[in-house]
């Protein structure tokens, strides 16, 4: 399974509050460690997530208005659906 690294899961709460792109860094179990690439913008009372990995590009986007630690775990889990190919769960 891929998962956000540790030092990703911190910066994601800052990510989504401010609009830009960002280096993301995911791991496998294995250990190996993936790059992506996670552009956030505000588009009223919405994020806009887009992130490029894997050769991929996937977006969404989520309510703005839900407590900090609720949005960050749903960008989290959204980003590792990404990652393990489950799009599905993602969208």
């Amino acid at each position: 399974m891929i998962r956000l690294t540790a030092v990703s899961q911190q910066l994601l709460a800052h990510q989504l509050k401010s609009p830009g792109s960002f280096l993301t860094v995911l791991q496998r179990h294995t250990g190996e460690r993936i790059r992506a690439l996670l552009t956030t913008e505000r588009q009223g009372d919405r994020i806009s997530l887009t992130l490029r990995a894997h050769g991929t590009v996937n977006s969404t986007s989520l309510p703005a208005k839900q407590a900090e630690t609720t949005l960050k775990r749903r960008a989290q889990r959204w980003i590792e659906d990404c990652a393990n190919g489950r799009l599905e769960c993602a969208a």
